[in-house]
């Protein structure tokens, strides 16, 4: 009798060992095999331009080497009453309206369609109409000014360019208000280094919460910002402008 349960108490370890084994091999899946490519579709819808571009590429794997973006896929463009059919352009290999403004808070659908890949949609909400409260126009500042700027709607993150009218000198920075802020204010002297004395040109430019999300979030994933059945980034700006005269001392 120790004799017959030493044997099945061997087989039965023998069957566990064999069942960890299907199981461990079931584990080992190929990455390769399990890879599918998905569409990377890229776009920023921007106020400042009356024709819109999107890029449609596709993902690859690590050791794969990349090739140049679709140009046969099916990209439409919709919204504010408006629905248009994307054209390729060889020239930057990228898919472009037709005329096709772009109006504050008004929300916009994206959908591109490629054989062999699953069909991506997104949705972008345009920031709020905003202004340049200070400087205005033809203001005089200094760099110990603060400049002042509404507040856009529906914007999480926004960029100023300041341009020197006469020797194209020009600044750019990144502003991420306070989300309970009403008024943005930014210190002018910190943001504008060694400037020359003359008049500026300033465009500041509200992003929405999809190009936050892309560009200013920790994520280790594969970015993905209003996008769904793909991969990518679909957002929107709003931008405003003024001009000032800005003395060094």
């Amino acid at each position: 009798m120790k004799r017959v349960a030493k044997i099945q108490s061997r087989n039965v370890v023998i069957y566990c060992i064999s069942v960890l084994l299907i199981l461990c091999s079931a584990c080992e899946n190929n990455p390769t095999e399990e890879y599918e490519p998905q569409l990377n579709v890229v776009s920023i819808l921007n106020s400042m331009e009356q024709v819109q571009h999107v890029l449609v590429d596709r993902t690859y794997l690590l050791d794969e080497p990349s090739g140049l973006p679709i140009d046969d896929a099916l990209v439409v463009l919709s919204g504010n009453g408006f629905v248009d059919t994307l054209v390729f352009n060889y020239a930057n290999y990228r898919y472009w309206t037709s005329p096709f403004g772009i109006a504050p808070l008004d929300t916009y659908q994206l959908m591109v369609a490629k054989d062999g890949f699953d069909t991506v949609t997104a949705v972008t909400t345009v920031p709020g109409y905003f202004t340049i409260l200070y400087p205005w126009y033809s203001d005089t500042i200094t760099l110990q000014d603060t400049m002042v700027i509404g507040r856009s709607a529906n914007a999480a993150v926004y960029s100023c360019f300041f341009v020197e009218s006469i020797s194209n000198l020009s600044f750019f920075f990144w502003y991420e208000p306070d989300p309970l802020d009403t008024l943005i204010q930014i210190p002018i002297g910190e943001y504008l280094d060694s400037p020359l004395p003359g008049r500026y040109a300033i465009t500041a430019v509200a992003y929405d919460s999809n190009v936050y999300e892309y560009y200013f979030t920790e994520d280790d994933s594969i970015r993905q910002a209003g996008v769904t059945g793909g991969v990518g980034l679909f957002g929107s700006t709003w931008s405003a402008h003024s001009s000032t005269y800005l003395i060094v001392e």
